[in-house]
């Protein structure tokens, strides 16, 4: 199974009080992890909003996230933007539309098969998309 990062997991491990037991899941399942390139323009606005120090640390975090990651940033293309047409139309009919930006999301891991892993189970739990919430059931274990 490979898996989706969404905004709130991605950021782990630049947190102050990151979850140290999403930052050693996310360590372990490095190979398997890819993420949107909306999660990188959410991140890069966080980024943005700090300030000083902290602005800096978290830029040089960014970069290297971005290296780190590279080939595993997916972009919203066309057959994304088919994928999300469709699910928005039919979110839409049953009167349960998404954010846009989770919308996305969404249809970046419907279109390419992955598990979106995020703590944010309210926008993604929708018909057809595998949603893994790492906060909570890391803590069950």
């Amino acid at each position: 199974m490979s898996w989706l990062l969404d905004t709130d997991v991605l950021s782990q491990p630049a947190r102050r009080d990151g979850d140290a037991l999403v930052v050693s899941w996310l360590e372990r399942e490095k190979d398997r992890c890819y993420t949107s390139a909306v999660v990188i323009a959410q991140l890069a606005y966080w980024v943005r909003s700090k300030e000083g120090r902290q602005r800096k640390a978290l830029q040089a975090w960014l970069t290297r996230l971005i290296d780190a990651m590279h080939g595993r940033v997916l972009g919203f293309n066309v057959s994304v933007a088919h994928v999300w047409a469709e699910q928005e139309h039919l979110l839409e009919k049953a009167g349960r539309r998404m954010p846009v930006e989770d919308s996305y999301i969404a249809a970046t891991a419907r279109r390419h098969g992955l598990t979106i892993v995020t703590g944010n189970e309210r926008d993604f739990s929708r018909p057809g998309l595998k949603v893994f919430n790492p906060f909570k059931e890391l803590a069950k274990r």
